[in-house]
């Protein structure tokens, strides 16, 4: 009896219900979107290489100096000065990590990302958007357009009136792209970015779909081209980001720049993952998000003024609480964490944000430890 020969090895990387049913597989790990759409077991003759098609950022360490340390600001231009080191940022690997979420949480995501827009339309400001960041009263062009768009859009009487402004949004938010890519300066650059979170909230997150218009086809449904436009802006800014400010500033502007450029690279990579858990139900992440700098200081963002403040803590001169400041400096893995473990007292609305976003959990849910008795 002559054995039957051994199938020859295959290189096949689609799973094998995409492959008996001729389709397209995307091979998202541990189910690609087909699989996880149908609600199918999906299995692999060989494992998905799951890895996007990510630029390795090849900056030195100096061009990522101002998102490292609490402000790149200095008043003697002419001194030379040794920044305090942190920990080096690993690349920007082309990883990807999937955690799927409880329903109430990304419910809480959703909808507190979707008030980005209304907020910023009443306030001018938000958690990464700050009005004290220009140089005078007048912001740059695109957050001027953005606020325009925001304000029609918290000012719609319903839901079908909203759905109306979407052909627009999705007009301005490629020519924000193009402009984000052709940007001549850095604060170009942050504007267009700041102006294109704000726009790809109501879009990604809108509660009703398009009634009308372009993209209603694609309404529900992930698209891969807008997850590598998020994590595009978010390597952008995080390469691009300038070695020093200008000594003319004053210590309080150099902080809040520095610290805009770090919470807007947060926030695109949080919307990155808050529209894949929307469209997916589960959490697309880098270790390089894990790794991004934060400023755990998060009460000087809403600080109303530098002499205040300063005066309040007994600060005579210099930088004051605006300057950098010894342990200020986490990584946003690390702040996470402190957060979890009931570390941090007082969590305010956007580090209630930071803990969802990070580590699945309401700031409900975290045990804060027992004081002890003295």
């Amino acid at each position: 009896m002559v054995s039957e020969a051994p199938k020859p090895p295959t290189l096949r990387r689609s799973c094998q219900a995409c492959a008996r049913g001729k389709r397209r597989c995307d091979q998202r790990w541990p189910r690609c979107s087909r699989c996880q759409a149908r609600r199918i077991d999906c299995e692999y003759i060989n494992v998905p290489l799951t890895v996007t098609n990510t630029p390795t950022a090849t900056s030195s360490s100096k061009n990522r100096s101002l998102i490292h340390t609490t402000t790149a600001h200095t008043s003697r231009p002419h001194q030379a000065t040794t920044p305090r080191r942190t920990p080096t940022i690993p690349r920007l690997l082309p990883l990807e990590i999937t955690k799927g979420y409880s329903a109430p949480v990304i419910t809480f995501l959703i909808n507190s990302m979707r008030e980005y827009p209304v907020t910023f339309a009443s306030e001018q400001k938000t958690h990464f958007i700050h009005p004290d960041l220009w140089p005078s009263s007048t912001p740059p062009v695109p957050i001027q357009e953005a606020y325009a768009l925001c304000k029609q859009y918290a000012s719609s009487p319903s839901q079908k009136h909203r759905a109306l402004l979407h052909p627009i949004l999705d007009q301005r938010s490629r020519s924000l792209h193009r402009q984000l890519t052709r940007a001549s300066t850095f604060p170009d650059l942050l504007a267009c970015a700041q102006a294109l979170l704000l726009i790809q909230c109501i879009v990604l997150l809108s509660p009703s779909p398009y009634s009308q218009g372009i993209g209603s086809e694609q309404e529900g449904k992930y698209q891969e081209s807008i997850s590598a436009m998020l994590l595009d802006l978010g390597h952008r800014l995080w390469v691009q980001a300038p070695v020093q400010l200008p000594h003319t500033l004053s210590p309080r502007r150099a902080w809040l720049f520095a610290e805009s450029v770090r919470r807007t690279i947060i926030v695109g990579f949080m919307l990155r993952s808050v529209y894949s858990l929307r469209t997916r139900n589960y959490s697309v992440r880098t270790p390089f998000v894990d790794a991004l700098p934060f400023d755990v200081r998060t009460g000087l963002w809403d600080a109303e003024g530098v002499e205040g403040v300063e005066l309040a803590e007994g600060v005579a001169g210099g930088a004051g609480l605006w300057g950098p400041s010894e342990g200020a400096m986490v990584s946003l893995h690390g702040y996470s964490s402190m957060l979890e473990q009931g570390q941090v007292h007082g969590i305010g609305p956007f580090a209630g944000l930071i803990l969802a976003a990070c580590r699945g959990r309401r700031v409900g849910e975290v045990a804060f430890p027992a004081v002890a008795a003295s």
